[in-house]
């Protein structure tokens, strides 16, 4: 059975990994990078996960505007890999595709304009070190291996919030942790924070330059565990801040790019058995401060798949524990 799954992992990454942006439109590596547990030495973890982002909010500043003319929609699949080197030492691995959307609506006699890409995204690696318990910190790199030259119907390039990928190296740091909390032992305390530090495309358009605006993440919130008829279930309630920095072209700060969110992120996780759970979430926005004006998230929707691979040794002494 675990290898028909692992098997049916890959057919499963290989049929996604055909269609990442990189762009303010909300392409999800620092939400989803490092979402790997805690686990032994020498195991493995998988995991395929499908994340759409709607943004279909126009928003001048803090003020809503009603206007339903422009709406962005991303479709990002994710394959991440994960080894854990020793007690400390863990490397995760992800990769991603995404057909990214932009509609802009008619207004009265002018015509409806569609635009979408496809490709592969930008390639993430992060080195993660368990340092106490179940507090870790990480740093990693996201390398350009995505497009950044994909054209429209008339051979012009779009634009880098539409490219695959950024034409850039950025750099990660990564912190994450977790405590119970003292009056239900089956309830965890949890937090998370993420900066991306990012590069510079010196090719932009041939003969420009192009850098998105630095990124950073940070999560609180609670999960829990119940039995269902004989199922493990673990919910979870999250918060979750997200600032970006302006973009940066050719030395210039660029309008209608930046800002800060809040978001509501319920969410629950499905343990078919010890080695595997779905897990699915949705991510609400409460607040949100936009330099000047912006299409803004209206909702965000994720489900995935995890598999924990235990090496030989380690299986042997889960299940002898099992037993007992």
């Amino acid at each position: 059975m675990k290898y028909i799954v692992v098997i049916s992992f890959f057919t499963i990454t290989v049929t996604i990994s055909m269609g990442q942006a990189c762009c303010s439109g909300g392409v999800p590596i620092s939400s989803n990078i490092g979402a790997f547990g805690v686990t032994e030495k020498g195991n493995w973890q998988f995991s395929i996960n499908y994340d759409l982002n709607v943004l279909n909010t126009l928003k001048e500043r803090s003020n809503k505007l009603e206007d339903n003319t422009r709406k962005r929609t991303t479709h990002t699949g994710l394959a991440q890999v994960g080894y854990t080197i020793t007690d400390r030492f863990a490397l995760d691995a992800m990769f991603s595709l995404v057909r990214q959307e932009r509609l802009i609506r008619p207004i009265m006699s002018q015509p409806r304009n569609f635009t979408s890409t496809n490709g592969f995204g930008d390639i993430v690696l992060l080195l993660k070190y368990r340092f106490y318990k179940q507090f870790r910190a990480g740093l990693g790199v996201k390398a350009p291996t995505g497009k950044t030259e994909i054209t429209d119907s008339q051979g012009l390039v779009l634009s880098s919030d539409l490219q695959p990928g950024s034409g850039a190296w950025d750099m990660i740091y990564w912190f994450s942790g977790s405590m119970p909390l003292p009056f239900r032992k089956s309830m965890t305390l949890n937090g998370s924070a993420t900066y991306r530090a990012t590069g510079l495309n010196g090719n932009y358009l041939g003969n420009q330059t192009y850098e998105f605006g630095n990124e950073f993440q940070a999560t609180l919130g609670v999960a829990d565990r119940f039995v269902w008829w004989s199922k493990i279930f673990d919910p979870s309630f999250i918060v979750k801040y997200r600032y970006a920095g302006t973009d940066v072209k050719n030395d210039f700060g660029l309008p209608g790019t930046g800002g800060n969110w809040v978001f509501l992120k319920p969410g629950i996780s499905f343990n078919m058995l010890p080695e595997m759970s779905i897990q699915t979430s949705i991510e609400l926005p409460v607040h949100a401060f936009v330099v000047d004006t912006q299409v803004t998230p209206t909702y965000r929707f994720n489900i995935g798949f995890v598999y924990l691979l235990r090496n030989k040794k380690n299986n042997q002494n889960y299940e002898i524990k099992e037993i007992k």
